[in-house]
């Protein structure tokens, strides 16, 4: 019996995530606020959020929207953290998912709870 290797690295990435209910909640409760602008744990958590429920779903619109989160967040990074402006030239929609849950795993990391 094979194990799918992407699968089981997915289920480690989100694996101490808060809930789908709870992180859906934590961004609508943002974008409420008054002069609402988008910071990187902001757009790292939407595109994590948009990333996981596109895997569960796999349907295109979710896919499409998980990419575009994720770009927005690639962006950000090139824009604010020094991120090579070579990242903006992947191309493919799985290599700009791979860079948020990497850094997603990262963000969880430093978070207590």
């Amino acid at each position: 019996m094979t194990v799918d290797r992407t699968t089981e690295a997915l289920s480690a990435t989100y694996a101490d995530a808060p809930t789908l209910d709870d992180e859906l909640a934590w961004l609508r409760a943002r974008t409420g606020d008054r002069g609402f602008m988008p910071n990187r744990e902001f757009l790292l958590r939407q595109a994590a959020l948009l990333d996981r429920l596109a895997l569960q779903g796999a349907v295109m619109p979710l896919v499409r929207s998980a990419f575009t989160a994720a770009d927005h967040l690639v962006t950000h990074d090139i824009e604010h953290r020094g991120l090579s402006l070579k990242a903006h030239d992947l191309v493919a929609t799985e290599d700009y998912r791979a860079y948020v849950r990497e850094q997603y795993r990262l963000w969880l990391l430093t978070q207590t709870r």
